[in-house]
C-alpha cells in the first residue's frame, strides 16, 4: 500500500473525510500520518478517527515534513488554495510526492512554477479533479473522441449552487470558511467552482479553450464577493461554447451538469444522477443509458463495477477512481517510468486551466473578448 499523510482534512473540514473514504474504497492507501488541523483538538479527535498513531500527528508544516520526509510516498494537499503554492514548495524541498486537491493555486503564474519544478526535479504532482472519476463522465469523454456525436456543434457546462443565497432553518445568513470569504487574483467562487468546469469541458473535448467573453457579479449574502459568473467562448478547433457557475441559484444543491451538441447526436448529464447518460440520435430517438447499455464501453469495464447495475456509485466511487489512477501514476513515478494516463491531472494541466480561469476574469472586468495564451 502507499504510504500517504494528510495536511489539513480534518473532521471539521469540507473535504477531508470525502478524500478519507476514497482512498480507503480500493485499498490502495495506507493513511499514516497527518497535521489535520490548527485546531489541536481537531488535530487529535481527526488522527483519532482516521486511525492515525499520535506519534505521527504533527501541530504544524515544518515539523510534519521534518518527521516524514522518506516515510511517506505522498502527501495529500488539503490545506486552503490560497496556501498550495508555500505548502507545495516546502513539500518539493523535501522530496514528498504531492496529491493537490483543486484550485491548485490562486494564479496560474505559481501554478506554472510548480509545474516547472515538477518537470526540472522530476517531483511528483497530482490535482484532484474529482468529477473526472465518474464513470459515465469518461464514457462520454470516449464517445467524443471516437466521434460518435459527429462534429461538434457546441458544448455546455455550468455549476450552479445555492450556497451563498440560501438562509438556514433559523433565518441565519450563510457563513463559508474564512478563506472562501475573499476574492484572490480569480474569485473565489471561480477557484472553487469554475476549476471544475473548466477541467470537466476541456477533459471531455479534448480540447482547449480559445477566448472567452465573460460577466461576473454580486448577487449572494457573502460579503461583495463575485459569486455569479457566465461566459460564451470557442475552443481550439472553434467549438462555440457556454458556461456558468455560481452559488446564488436556489434550488441547486450541487448543479454540476454538462450538454453537447453534435451532428448525429446530442448527449447531457448531470452529476446529481451520475449513472445516467441522456442520449438524442439524428433518427429521433431518445434514450436514457446507465453501465449497462450496449452502447457503453469504458464505462462497463469490471473497474467500475464495484456493485451491479441499479445500485448507483456516486461522489466518493468517482473519487476513489481518480485516486486507484493516482496510485498507478505514483507506482509508475517510484520505478521511474513515463507517466502518461489519461484520467489523471498534472501541475502542467492545472496551470493551463487557471490561464482560462484569469482570462475569464480579465474579460468580464474589461467587457471585452480574450483570448488565451498558453
Amino acid at each position: 500500500m502507499l504510504r500517504v499523510g494528510f495536511i489539513g482534512g480534518g473532521l471539521d473540514s469540507a473535504i477531508g473525510s470525502a478524500h478519507f473514504g476514497a482512498i480507503n474504497i480500493d485499498q490502495k492507501y495506507s493513511l499514516d500520518a497527518g497535521v489535520f488541523s490548527i485546531d489541536k483538538k481537531v488535530n487529535s479527535e481527526s488522527a483519532h478517527f482516521y486511525g492515525v498513531d499520535s506519534s505521527r500527528v504533527y501541530d504544524d508544516i515544518s515539523t510534519y515534513i521534518s518527521g516524514e520526509k522518506g516515510r511517506l510516498d505522498a502527501a495529500i494537499l488539503l490545506s486552503p488554495t490560497p496556501l498550495h503554492y508555500e505548502h507545495i514548495n516546502a513539500l518539493f524541498d523535501a522530496g514528498i510526492p504531492v496529491i493537490s486537491e483543486k484550485a491548485l493555486c490562486t494564479n496560474s503564474q505559481d501554478a506554472h512554477r510548480l509545474a516547472e519544478r515538477v518537470d526540472q526535479e522530476k517531483n511528483f504532482l497530482s490535482v484532484t479533479f474529482t468529477y473526472t472519476g465518474y464513470p459515465i463522465v469518461r464514457e462520454i469523454r470516449e464517445m467524443v473522441a471516437k466521434g460518435l456525436l459527429g462534429e461538434v456543434i457546441s458544448i455546455h457546462v455550468e455549476m450552479a449552487q445555492e450556497s451563498f443565497i440560501r438562509e438556514s432553518a433559523t433565518g441565519a445568513k450563510p457563513t463559508p470558511q474564512a478563506w472562501r470569504q475573499l476574492d484572490y487574483e480569480i474569485p473565489s467562487v471561480t477557484l472553487d467552482l469554475g476549476s471544475h468546469v473548466v477541467n470537466l469541458l476541456e477533459f471531455i473535448s479534448g480540447d482547449q479553450v480559445a477566448k472567452v467573453s465573460a460577466l461576473a457579479n454580486h448577487a449572494g449574502e457573502v460579503s461583495d464577493l463575485i459569486d455569479n459568473v457566465s461566459a460564451i467562448g470557442e475552443m481550439g478547433r472553434g467549438t462555440p461554447i457556454s458556461l456558468l457557475w455560481n452559488k446564488v441559484t436556489l434550488g441547486k444543491r450541487n448543479g454540476l451538469a454538462l450538454s453537447i451538441n453534435g451532428s448525429k447526436g446530442a448527449l447531457s448529464w448531470n452529476q446529481e444522477e451520475p449513472e445516467l447518460l441522456r442520449f438524442a440520435g439524428q433518427d429521433g430517438a431518445l434514450s436514457i443509458i446507465d453501465r449497462s447499455h450496449s452502447m457503453i464501453t469504458l464505462a462497463s469495464e469490471s473497474r467500475y463495477q464495484r456493485f451491479k447495475v441499479g445500485h448507483p456509485a456516486g461522489y466518493i466511487e468517482a473519487f476513489a477512481n481518480l485516486y486507484l489512477d493516482i496510485a498507478d501514476d505514483l507506482t509508475r513515478y517510484r520505478a521511474g517510468e513515463k507517466l502518461d494516463n489519461p484520467f489523471t491531472h498534472s501541475g502542467a494541466n492545472s496551470a493551463d486551466g487557471l490561464r482560462v480561469l484569469e482570462a475569464i476574469h480579465q474579460s468580464a472586468s474589461r467587457k471585452a473578448w480574450v483570448e488565451i495564451t498558453r
